[in-house]
């Protein structure tokens, strides 16, 4: 009896030992969490073998073709050709071929996009088209409403002059009247951007405004003999500064740059007039077969590295608030909030209404 009861208690043992070393069931497969499918990626806008017509400023030319032209050829493979002018030269021709543009890009200060959407000859941009409109300040994004045009840089008219020329420091727009000054001063042409904020400081420093600017005319009659020239362009008078023929002037931010590579000591100064701000734009021209082009030059041209370039060889003042530069540089731009606080901002269309009138006014003067 005992040897049985050994014998089943060994069984029991030799049985569990086998269930003890038994490998564990493999578990049943379970399914894969399911994955997003991968998202659509935009292509590369390619548009070889087109050509880009753009009418633009015509100054700082090898730096934009070093900082804007060349990356923007090689990135989407079309060419540039410029049509270069001031404002007002490049609207008429604009106006010219209003029934066939053979311009697609404009750029244009506000008060000349103005003329030309009242002319009939931009159309509005498509926000989709343009993935660097949110980067803009706010004031950039569309200036003149109904998203006619995109600032792409802000710029401010002000006051320079010779130090070694001038003996008492320039700080307002009276001190152009100075006789050691007769002879060597020059204006902007009415017909430039900045010819009548010239009116309206002047207006201005002698008590006057925009809307009561017969004393801007009585003193332009009185300053008339001290002006070597009135300059129409900024190159122009870079040329002047450079041949000792101005020791004043009033002149755009986006110009010194170029002034001071003339070498000569120039001083700029903010009058006690303020400071009169610019901003230009870039629209499409109404009636362009290269729309989607025209639009993917204008994202370029107002992208955080193309605006950092041009920033930093003092060519323009950034509209892309995400640009950072360095001090030395920024002093020499019309850059940061404080300053952009500080502008004067004239009315584009009371502007308008008033250039050709003033035109008239001005001829007539400097005929005399």
């Amino acid at each position: 009896m005992s040897s049985r009861i050994t014998s089943v208690v060994i069984l029991a043992l030799i049985l569990a030992l086998v269930i003890a070393c038994a490998p564990a069931p493999t578990p049943a497969p379970t399914a894969a969490p399911p994955t997003a499918a991968p998202k659509p990626t935009e292509a590369p806008l390619n548009f070889a073998g087109k050509t880009l017509n753009v009418s633009f400023f015509a100054f700082n030319v090898d730096l934009i073709n070093k900082n804007i032209n060349q990356p923007f050829e090689k990135k989407y493979g079309a060419k540039i050709v410029y049509d270069t002018g001031n404002n007002a030269d490049r609207l008429a021709k604009l106006v010219a071929r209003k029934d066939n543009p053979n311009i697609d890009v404009v750029a244009f200060s506000t008060e000349f996009l103005l003329r030309a959407v009242q002319a009939g000859v931009i159309q509005p941009y498509d926000p989709a088209k343009i993935k660097n409109l949110d980067q803009l300040y706010d004031w950039a994004k569309d200036p003149l409403g109904n998203k006619m045009g995109v600032g792409y840089t802000i710029s401010g008219y002000t006051m320079f002059y010779r130090e070694d020329k001038v003996k008492e420091p320039l700080t307002s727009w009276k001190d152009l009247w100075r006789p050691e000054l007769k002879g060597y001063i020059s204006l902007p042409d009415i017909t430039t951007t900045n010819g009548p904020a010239t009116i309206a400081l002047i207006a201005k420093a002698w008590g006057g405004d925009l809307n009561n600017d017969q004393v801007a005319w009585d003193k332009l009659a009185e300053l008339k003999p001290s002006l070597i020239t009135a300059y129409k362009n900024s190159a122009e008078l870079i040329t002047l500064v450079q041949q000792d023929e101005v020791w004043a002037s009033g002149y755009s931010t986006f110009a010194w740059g170029n002034l001071l590579n003339t070498k000569k000591p120039l001083k700029s100064v903010v009058p006690k007039e303020g400071l009169v701000g610019f901003v230009n734009t870039l629209s499409v021209v109404k009636g362009t077969p290269n729309a989607e082009l025209s639009q993917a030059y204008i994202d370029f041209m107002i992208s955080q590295e193309i605006q950092l370039a041009e920033a930093l060889d003092l060519v323009d003042s950034p509209a892309n608030k995400n640009v950072k530069v360095p001090a030395d540089i920024a002093a020499k731009l019309t850059y940061g909030d404080d300053m952009i606080k500080s502008l004067i901002f004239l009315s584009d269309q009371q502007i308008a209404d008033k250039r050709q009138g003033w035109i008239d006014r001005w001829n007539k003067l400097m005929a005399k």
